[in-house]
């Protein structure tokens, strides 16, 4: 049977403007949103409840990740505050320091070993494990998993069972780090791809799905884009396949990979935080194939998170630019 794939259909909403508030990322979890900048806004819905958990007096927030510090059912925020770790207690908004010097633009809730944390890669060069203690408002022991000594930065931080043992592996810029037997052992370093040519070249943003690694260069312009296939031994570089080459990507700050198109492969979304701020969607034809399809421009993408935002079973795009967060509505007809 042959049938002529339909083009992706998105309409755009405008969810939410900004004025004069700087907002760098937010989070979407139960129908709250969190934004950070030089403030910690909490709202129930672009139009609801909005709470300011943290006001201007500070360092502007780097980056930031929910993560239920606490335990009590509600997601707190961990943030990178100047050269401070911290965390923010929901409702409270109450600040308390995990580490005075452990700034970091990548964290990512991690579970290892039984241990509740944060990971993140301080200096840019050492992945690092936060533990959550028994008393949370004090400071935050820590272990330090690889230093990883390459001309290059190393950006971007995914968990995943990368040699299926059952064990979560650590990707992290060109590299994957394998997970020892306790917690206690040394964790093995393994090359992916060798992107260190310049000190921002392994500085990426990954994505992971099926066994594929989606991989960009966040801060290139251009920049390259790529997916790499896990071999059968996945301790050997990864095989590499280029992305869009021709488009010339400036700056793609967000890659997530989602269904898009409904024909049960998974896509890749990259957003570019420089240049024209594309949102490119790379549709996966089957067998290493992919094309291009651009869905909105518009200025500096600061952040792209695919969520379904309407609940009708189809992944949106929520597009965040300097003055304001977009809903990208996907109203593309899945293929049957």
């Amino acid at each position: 049977m042959w049938f002529v794939a339909l083009a992706l259909l998105f309409s755009e909403h405008l969810l939410e403007t900004f004025g004069n508030e700087t907002v760098t990322g937010f989070a979407l979890q139960r129908g709250v949103f969190v934004y950070w900048g030089d403030r910690l806004l909490w709202r129930s819905s672009p139009t609801g409840e909005c709470r300011v958990l943290r006001g201007r007096e500070s360092a502007p927030l780097r980056a930031a990740c929910l993560f239920d510090v606490d335990r009590d059912g509600h997601p707190d925020v961990v943030a990178s505050e100047g050269d401070a770790l911290v965390w923010f207690h929901w409702p409270n908004g109450a600040r308390y320091v995990i580490d005075s010097g452990a700034a970091s633009p990548d964290l990512l809730p991690a579970t290892l070993f039984g241990r509740r944390g944060v990971l993140l890669i301080h200096k840019h060069q050492q992945v690092r494990f936060y533990d959550v203690p028994r008393r949370t408002s004090a400071p935050w022991p820590y272990r330090d998993i690889y230093s990883i000594y390459t001309p290059s930065w190393q950006g971007g931080l995914r968990l995943a069972d990368i040699d299926g043992d059952g064990r979560p592996d650590i990707l992290c810029g060109d590299y994957w780090i394998r997970s020892p037997r306790r917690f206690d052992l040394p964790w093995r370093l393994f090359a992916v791809h060798t992107w260190t040519e310049e000190e921002r070249s392994g500085m990426l943003r990954l994505a992971w799905a099926g066994g594929v690694l989606a991989a960009a260069q966040r801060a290139m312009a251009p920049a390259r884009v790529a997916w790499f296939e896990r071999p059968p031994d996945p301790r050997v570089q990864w095989p590499q396949h280029r992305l869009g080459e021709d488009l010339a990507l400036a700056m793609p700050d967000s890659v997530e990979m989602a269904d898009f198109d409904g024909d049960g492969r998974p896509d890749i979304l990259v957003a570019e935080a420089g240049g024209r701020g594309r949102v490119v969607i790379f549709r996966n034809q089957g067998g290493g194939r992919y094309v291009p399809e651009t869905v909105a421009a518009g200025g500096p993408v600061l952040q792209a998170r695919v969520a379904d935002v309407n609940g009708d079973g189809r992944p949106d795009i929520l597009v965040l630019r300097r003055a304001a967060l977009a809903w990208l509505e996907n109203r593309t007809p899945a293929r049957r």
